[in-house]
């Protein structure tokens, strides 16, 4: 079960140097470009959830979040790039999303593995439901 833990880690890690390692890229484009005035990205981050069961999870598509300009694969960008602004990047400081979940127990991990302003970020945490994930990060970082 560690060394899941630990490849799992690992993976997140990787991908998120990938992506990060593509943000030169990004600053490239414009410098190449003379027309486009389009800023470096602030933040690239990998966001998973991923039902907790009792033997090994199943694999989770992840969905990636590039804020500075707001784009990928994220179902919201802008609102959950603007919550990490006012967070300065750390899931951990979003403020909770008041609401009602139900009492269902279907337990879920949530993580958040990325770089804002050249800074490596990493959040996990696991909630009783979706739900109540999704309300205990502010309602949009995780919510699909």
């Amino acid at each position: 079960m560690r060394s899941q833990r630990n490849s799992d880690r690992r993976g997140a890690w990787l991908a998120t140097a990938a992506l990060a390692g593509m943000v030169p890229l990004f600053a490239a484009g414009p410098a190449l470009a003379t027309t486009s005035t389009a800023p470096d990205p602030v933040g690239v981050y990998v966001l998973r959830v991923t039902p907790v069961t009792g033997g090994d999870p199943a694999p989770v598509p992840a969905a990636t979040l590039l804020c500075g300009p707001d784009g990928g694969a994220h179902a919201n960008p802008t609102p959950a790039c603007d919550q990490l602004r006012r967070a300065n990047g750390a899931v951990e400081r979003i403020p909770e999303d008041p609401g009602m979940c139900t009492r269902e127990y279907a337990p879920v991990r949530v993580t958040a593995t990325g770089v804002w302003n050249r800074q490596f970020h990493e959040f996990a945490r696991t909630y009783p439901n979706l739900c109540t994930a999704v309300r205990a990060t502010g309602g949009v970082l995780f919510a699909s």
